[in-house]
């Protein structure tokens, strides 16, 4: 490893194109004296977000040449260690010694958490007030935790998950029409296309036939790189570790316990621990492949001894992955649901009243001082009266109970408001309430 290497690296990134690409609705900002992080599932579309900072900074006429960016994943850097990583400023500011002190220069760098001790330099770098450091990565280390640590709190990090609905028709110049008809049968074609495909950014312009083949790669490449290879010491069983995981996606919106689990994995002749089963789930949620949440209850002891829903960090990826006939419409659509709620900034759980009726979910805004609560409740298809009926059972009684204003039926077409004794709940079709 030598300073030339990264000199070429540099220049070799500042004269190459950025892409064209969709514009993505996470906000970027630099807050003084802190790195800015990226984090979310690999594939998610990181590297693109850092494209379109740079499409804006260009638009505030800063250089690419104040731009020094650095992939992680690069074959050339893979020996790297934390005694190389003085050599990447060295070698910019050996290419432009005058910036040094003078001008604001931004450091990019893609995956570098995979460096021992990388946190260090990023302090190190941080002493230059002029310097703007921005981090990608795959593991939710970076939100919390020991990496979150060691940055002594210098770091700022936010979550990107694949596209939103939003997103989704922008990339296929869809009108946000919920007007006209000819808008909301537009838009009711591409939810039912987004249900099928996902929002993984790499499957948005790919032909149909190979979205299952590529979200299989997807899949065993996160294996691959963000649980085996981060977890060397674990000797980590690729098979015993996929049988665990379908048998996880396959209860996608669903009820789970490890308990329940192992003793299905054991029925078909597999044997685990629940401790190896509980460090594999740990695991699978670090890398953003996928989420539990708790019941709501301020009583730890309740939230533990209940069981937890699972939910991918994408349906189609679940799909594509659970064993048999995979996932079924209905539970995607509340995975779709729970993704969004997520990407809204909401702390998500699910909530049993006494009488044992599951409301979907609680939503609980993390960025609202009052912590305001929602309910939701998801369903297809809500025209049956029978379906009715068991959706809106319990909905009063928790409203009253947690002292909820606002509660929701997201349906995939229906929309009207329903008056529960002077409660109202508000029906809205998933085309609409996503946008």
């Amino acid at each position: 490893m030598n300073l030339s290497l990264f000199q070429k690296i540099i220049k070799d990134f500042q004269i190459r194109l950025l892409p064209s690409l969709t514009q993505r609705d996470l906000k970027l900002s630099f807050i003084k004296d802190m790195s800015l992080t990226i984090v979310g599932a690999r594939r998610g579309g990181k590297t693109y977000r850092t494209f379109q900072l740079l499409h804006d900074l260009s638009r505030q006429e800063v250089r690419k040449e104040n731009v020094c960016r650095i992939q992680f994943n690069d074959h050339r850097l893979r020996s790297i260690s934390i005694d190389h990583l003085h050599l990447i400023d060295e070698a910019f500011y050996s290419l432009y010694p005058a910036k040094q002190m003078k001008e604001v220069v931004y450091f990019i760098f893609d995956e570098i958490h995979r460096v021992t001790g990388w946190e260090d330099y990023i302090l190190y770098l941080l002493e230059n007030p002029l310097h703007r450091i921005l981090l990608t990565g795959s593991t939710s280390k970076l939100l919390k935790g020991e990496i979150a640590s060691a940055l002594r709190g210098k770091n700022f990090a936010v979550e990107l998950f694949p596209f939103s609905f939003r997103e989704f028709i922008r990339h296929y110049r869809v009108e946000e029409d919920t007007i006209s008809s000819l808008g909301q049968s537009n838009l009711r074609q591409m939810l039912q296309k987004y249900l099928e495909q996902g929002g993984f950014p790499g499957l948005l312009d790919l032909e149909e036939h190979l979205h299952i083949e590529l979200l299989q790669s997807y899949w065993d490449t996160m294996v691959l790189r963000d649980i085996i290879e981060a977890y060397p010491r674990d000797n980590i069983n690729i098979t015993s570790f996929n049988h665990f995981s379908q048998a996880l996606l396959s209860r996608v919106s669903c009820p789970m316990t490890v308990r329940k689990l192992m003793s299905n994995l054991e029925f078909a002749g597999l044997s685990f621990s629940p401790e190896t089963l509980y460090r594999y789930l740990h695991y699978l949620e670090e890398a953003f492949m996928l989420f539990t949440i708790p019941i709501y209850s301020k009583s730890e002891k309740m939230r533990n001894r209940n069981y937890r829903k699972v939910y991918a960090i994408d349906w189609a990826l679940a799909d594509a992955i659970a064993p048999g006939e995979g996932i079924e419409i209905t539970k995607k659509f509340e995975n779709m649901v729970f993704i969004e709620l997520l990407r809204r900034g909401y702390q998500v759980f699910y909530y049993l009243t006494k009488e044992n009726y599951e409301i979907d979910f609680i939503a609980v805004a993390k960025a609202d001082q009052k912590k305001a609560v929602h309910l939701y409740q998801v369903c297809y298809q809500f025209s049956d009266p029978g379906v009715r009926d068991r959706e809106l059972r319990g909905i009063l009684k928790t409203a009253s109970f947690l002292g909820i204003q606002d509660a929701y039926v997201i349906t995939f077409n229906e929309e009207e408001t329903i008056d529960l004794k002077g409660f109202k709940v508000n029906v809205l079709p998933a085309w609409k309430w996503l946008i």
